[in-house]
């Protein structure tokens, strides 16, 4: 007798929704899994929001190539649950749906922040280098993105921030093999960036970033070094040791020092407030070692202490309502934007896990239909997995001799390359960001 094996369906195609479809691969050769994604491309967290010159971490994309190409897992693309198809049609359809959807906009400072003062998230950053449709930015009429300025700050110093300091301050010729948007970091840069103050409430020693990240900065020809915070009883710690040495190397003088980018980290530093002086920003900051608070007048604050869900406005739900007896969450949306795609690996594994111990102890409802009820609802929309890899294909062929990839940026485009003839001309899906 053949072991009932149950309809899956997994929303969100990032790293946390592939790795998910992997085990239950593992566990249920025969199951109907289908991943739904919001755009028509997957990856999410990979293709989107890892650094564009962090190619390693992004090859992992390959072995989520073969789970679409010989596993028989089904991906559905350009379809937004929400609003292509209600939720509750989708949960009503398979016997099981994992949410893997990410968090779809950056966390805001919990210090007050003058509204027209200009706060930028540092996420959004990301996801425009990255090629992103969806520009949070702000443009100018033709547009083309405003330039950041020639003083910034970052809020925050985990490694998203590092991630930013390092992009924003790395040589072009040094993004050899990368699949950045010069295009985007170019008018982002403006004429040049001078500085970036970066701020984080933790000691030296309990900073959020990983010691590789910072020894990337500290690594890089093109800036210099500062430091307030730092505390000699530190000693013992890699990196105030770092810190201290780089702070004594860039401190020499060799000619080139005034076309570098300063960076200075500011250790036990608490933003207080934004405000507004005259074309420029304010950030307010209480140091745990001076009695005054501290200003720092810059042309842009770049946020990076977070993700958090933003409401699509044009869906017909929201995730964080999405509940069900056979609906399960992974990834950063159970995690609230927390953990690296080897931590989202780790719990999909968990969450597998405990979705075979309920199915086989009989927890869940059995018996629906799966995809076969959904299929004409989701048609006009749908982009198959061959749909990517033409996609896939063009942003190849097309890149420049010195980058991996080309990324299209307009959904339209992408529609007419996947599949020719199917896509006319349409209005724009409401696309949930997926940040894994």
């Amino acid at each position: 007798m053949v072991e009932f094996q149950p309809s899956i369906a997994i929303v969100g195609s990032g790293p946390a929704g592939c790795y998910t479809a992997q085990f239950l691969r593992k566990e249920w050769p025969h199951a109907e899994i289908c991943v739904f994604e919001a755009l028509p491309v997957p990856y999410g967290l990979l293709r989107y929001g890892v650094a564009a010159d962090h190619q390693g971490t992004k090859a992992v994309a390959a072995q989520f190539d073969r789970l679409f190409e010989r596993e028989n897992v089904r991906f559905a693309g350009n379809v937004a649950v929400g609003k292509n198809l209600a939720f509750e049609e989708l949960a009503s359809s398979f016997d099981i749906v994992v949410l893997a959807t990410g968090l779809n906009s950056d966390r805001g400072l919990t210090a007050e922040v003058d509204p027209s003062s200009r706060v930028l998230g540092a996420g959004s950053i990301l996801k425009a280098l990255n090629g992103h449709p969806e520009v949070g930015l702000p443009l100018f009429p033709n547009g083309a993105l405003t330039p950041l300025g020639e003083r910034l700050a970052v809020v925050g110093n985990g490694n998203v921030a590092m991630d930013i300091i390092r992009i924003l301050s790395k040589p072009i010729h040094n993004f050899q093999g990368s699949d950045v948007d010069d295009k985007r970091l170019s008018e982002l840069r403006g004429k040049r960036i001078r500085s970036i103050d970066v701020f984080g409430r933790s000691p030296v020693s309990n900073a959020k970033f990983d010691l590789s990240m910072l020894k990337e900065i500290l690594h890089l020809p093109s800036v210099t070094i500062g430091a307030t915070g730092l505390r000699e009883a530190l000693e013992g710690c890699q990196r105030y040791q770092l810190l201290s040495q780089h702070l004594n190397g860039s401190q020499a003088s060799d000619g080139v020092s005034d076309s570098r980018v300063r960076v200075t980290f500011h250790f036990e530093a608490d933003p207080l407030c934004v405000s507004k002086t005259g074309d420029r920003s304010l950030l307010t900051v209480r140091r745990s070692t001076q009695d005054l608070p501290s200003e720092f007048e810059v042309d842009s604050i770049i946020t990076a202490t977070g993700f958090a869900n933003k409401h699509c406005e044009a869906a017909t739900g929201n995730v964080e309502d999405w509940r069900g007896k056979n609906v399960f969450r992974t990834g950063w949306l159970s995690r609230n934007g927390k953990g690296t795609v080897a931590e989202n690996r780790r719990e999909a594994k968990a969450v597998a896990e405990a979705i075979i111990t309920q199915f086989k102890a009989g927890d869940l409802p059995v018996g629906a239909k799966g995809f076969a009820a959904i299929e004409k609802t989701i048609e006009p929309h749908v982009v198959d997995f061959r749909g990517w890899k033409n996609i896939d294909s063009h942003e190849l062929a097309t890149a420049n001799p010195d980058r991996c990839r080309r990324k299209i940026t307009d959904i339209p485009k992408m529609l007419s390359i996947a599949a020719p003839g199917k896509f006319g001309q349409q209005t724009k899906p409401c696309n949930i960001i997926r940040m894994i």
